[in-house]
């Protein structure tokens, strides 16, 4: 009677066994139930201690089949069983990838591997599958092959312009349409409303935590679309101005680190909006790039940075405030009183300071607040999904 009934424990102890524990649980539970110490347990079976561990964390590829025989006498189940638990424990650490070469060499030939890896969007180099998942979650594609680089033609440019950094470039780009499309501005573009909300805006660079925010609100309802996308190593973009679906979206990004530099991008492009929209329509996107060098681009440009710079703060006022830099107090009334952040006037006047003046750059970094404190609400991380991160924006912001 003693061995029928032992049958029948072995028996409902493979059936009843949970499907999901793994081999190490199974027998940390089996360890458990007998009240035995592990290394009671490893003398029992018959295994050295180094060896068993390895088999049931799946960190020895290499076994001796009697073993697993061993360890499935000692936890009461079918040899089979026991095999198939080993086999899943050494998959998790040593998976097989199963892509196939094509789509290897297509993700080398049209992603900077290691710009990627350096923004957090994959974890290495070498893990195809995963480069190949995060990719196109990020950029909203069924298939990486759907994948295509966009034109780099910009706006104003005579020209083809093909930079160093084609492959971050693409990819930055491209997530960024990815973001209007998921975001579908529902509002129509209205151009007079621009110029309306335009007296409005610098205003809100005095709040730090929520000014950015508002300000964009309040162009997201007159069918505009501003998204602030996290920089890429190499790239020397402060901002973009798309047209998507006949309407104008504008990327922000951490160029050199500093707050006032989100606000004059934010008007730099708007200036683009209400100024050269059929042109950015007709070729389809506008990048604000320090590294063109073309003449045509380069006028455009100086026209958009000193319509920012007169509309933040004039080369003037800040003339007027430069020798009373130093005094904190006196430069806050100043900001005070013409609507803008103190941050802004500490960058202007480094940046209308010769060359090689580094003091002035160390006040404005010191008196600059951290881009993470105006864009945590709007963050975009690259390691998310499009449609994730979108979704968790839309109520706050794009609604």
């Amino acid at each position: 009677m003693h061995g029928r009934f032992k049958d029948i424990d072995t028996l409902l102890n493979g059936i009843m066994a949970p499907d999901e524990l793994t081999l190490k649980e199974l027998f940390e539970r089996k360890v458990g139930e007998l009240r035995l110490a592990p290394t009671a347990a490893y003398n029992i079976i018959g295994i050295q201690s180094r060896t068993i561990k390895g088999i049931l964390n799946g960190s020895q590829k290499v076994v001796d089949i009697t073993n697993l025989t061993k360890i499935a006498n000692f936890l009461q189940l079918p040899r089979e069983k026991v095999v198939a638990l080993f086999l899943d424990a050494v998959e998790k650490n040593f998976p097989t990838y199963n892509i196939s070469p094509e789509k290897i060499e297509f993700i080398k030939s049209n992603f900077d591997l290691a710009v990627l890896r350096k923004s957090g969007l994959i974890d290495n180099i070498t893990d195809f599958e995963q480069i190949e998942k995060r990719i196109v979650a990020r950029l909203g594609l069924r298939s990486i092959f759907e994948y295509r680089k966009p034109s780099i033609d910009v706006a104003f440019s005579s020209g083809l312009f093909k930079p160093e950094n084609d492959l971050t470039r693409s990819f930055w780009v491209q997530s960024a349409l990815a973001c209007f499309n998921e975001i579908d501005n529902p509002y129509p573009y209205d151009r007079e409303e621009l110029i309306k909300v335009f007296p409005k805006i610098r205003r809100h660079s005095m709040n730090v935590e929520r000014g950015l925010l508002e300000i964009i609100r309040a162009l997201y309802k007159i069918g505009i679309t501003v998204i602030y996308q996290p920089p890429l190593q190499k790239l020397q973009l402060r901002g973009a101005t798309f047209s998507n679906n006949n309407k104008p979206c504008i990327v922000l990004t951490n160029y050199v680190g500093f707050y006032a530099t989100l606000w004059f991008a934010l008007i730099h492009e708007l200036y683009h909006v209400l100024f050269d929209w059929e042109e950015i329509k007709a070729n389809k996107y506008h990048l604000t790039d320090d590294s063109n060098e073309q003449l045509s681009v380069r006028e455009r440009e100086a026209e958009a940075d000193d319509f920012a710079r007169e509309y933040l703060f004039s080369k003037q006022k800040t003339a007027d405030v430069r020798p009373y830099i130093n005094n904190s107090v006196y430069v806050e009334k100043f900001a005070a009183d013409n609507h803008v952040h103190p941050s802004l006037i500490y960058v202007f006047n480094a940046f209308d300071a010769p060359k090689g003046n580094r003091m002035v750059w160390a006040i404005a970094r010191k008196n600059s607040p951290e881009i993470e404190e105006c864009t945590k609400a709007l963050d975009i991380p690259w390691e998310r999904s499009v449609e994730e991160v979108v979704q968790s924006l839309k109520p706050e912001v794009y609604f």
